[in-house]
């Protein structure tokens, strides 16, 4: 890739454009988490083990108790690099258009550019809004395209990633107890109760129609098939445990195929914050740091950090596109405030 610093737009400009451009309205996931500009693609982070322990009585002159150290671990993650390009783009073709017919405008160009930079700065956003799906559905990064292949596993303890031993399409389940179970270990985990309770609305619709919820929520002779939302959260609330928040997950083209962000078939208890989990890291790309090296830009290393675009410039055949680039991933920094339930 050669990048054409003579195109209508300059790299620091259209890079400064899509650093602009928001997350789509409907991206869910995203935005719940805060971004964090990193000068290295390699996040080494520890986690403390912390006990609440007590001092010793002793007698006047006895032995002084030696306190037990907490523990720790380190967890490594490199960062994956991300990219897009429009490979006939608004930009290329208006290059052809004016080729032909000998003429030029450079305000079209830059138009078609910028254009472009849009539509790939959102698809940078959608596909590290899949990968947020991806890591909240079973606490790992799993990522097979594109030739690459690789997993980060971020440590969430194995008794909080659990399917039900009855699902909940069975209205038998014993739902309430399953919920009251998994908050408990949540509990005895972290010392804290989570903030939420995340399905989806099919889920929803389960304990709706579950016969335990019914009973325990208005009676077992009451004769109802099914409680009411709020009836749910206020059996909820009456057992102490975290109200039902409906999750939405985008639903983003995945090589043809519309696919869902996060599975329907998940409950998932988590803060009521879901920054509170990790962040989205954004690292240095290697198109960032030749813009960096590039004698004919101001482009600080400071700067660097986060998507870039470039016009570049291929060949033979000689080509111009509009191209994306970001080393960028999701780090579930609180692996142990996520327990994922599959239950349907």
């Amino acid at each position: 890739m050669v990048i054409a610093f003579d195109a209508p737009v300059s790299p620091t400009d259209l890079t400064y454009f899509m650093r602009q451009v928001p997350v789509p309205a409907d991206n869910v996931l995203l935005p719940a988490f805060p971004a964090r500009q990193l000068n290295s693609n390699t996040i080494d982070f520890g986690e403390i083990v912390r006990t609440n322990r007590t001092a010793r009585f002793r007698s006047f002159d006895g032995r002084i108790h030696v306190s037990d150290r907490d523990t720790s671990s380190t967890s490594r993650v490199s960062l994956l690099p991300l990219s897009d390009s429009l490979n006939k783009g608004e930009y290329e073709r208006l290059q052809e258009e004016f080729a032909r017919t000998s003429g030029t405008n450079r305000a079209l160009l830059a138009d078609a550019i910028y254009n472009d930079g849009e539509n790939l700065t959102n698809n940078v956003y959608n596909r590290l809004e899949q990968a947020w799906g991806d890591v909240l559905t079973d606490g790992k990064l799993t990522i097979n395209e594109n030739g690459f292949q690789g997993e980060a596993d971020f440590g969430v303890p194995t008794e909080h990633v659990v399917t039900a031993g009855t699902l909940w399409t069975n209205v038998a389940a014993l739902a309430l107890t399953n919920i009251r179970s998994w908050v408990d270990t949540y509990f005895a985990t972290n010392g804290v109760l989570p903030g939420a309770i995340r399905m989806s609305l099919a889920v929803v619709r389960n304990l709706q129609k579950n016969t335990e919820i019914i009973n325990a929520a208005i009676g077992a002779n009451a004769g109802r098939t099914a409680v009411t939302l709020q009836e749910l959260n206020n059996l909820l609330a009456t057992e102490g445990l975290p109200p039902i928040t409906v999750q939405r997950a985008k639903q983003i083209d995945v090589d043809g195929v519309n696919t869902a962000t996060l599975p329907a078939d998940r409950v998932f208890f988590t803060p009521e914050n879901l920054g509170d989990l990790g962040y989205t890291a954004w690292g240095v790309s290697a198109t960032a740091l030749e813009l960096v090296r590039a004698p004919q830009l101001e482009f600080a290393f400071s700067a660097a950090p986060g998507i870039v675009g470039v016009v570049e410039k291929v060949g033979p055949p000689y080509r111009e596109f509009t191209f994306a680039d970001a080393t960028a991933m999701p780090i579930l920094a609180a692996p142990k405030l996520i327990f994922i339930a599959k239950v349907a």
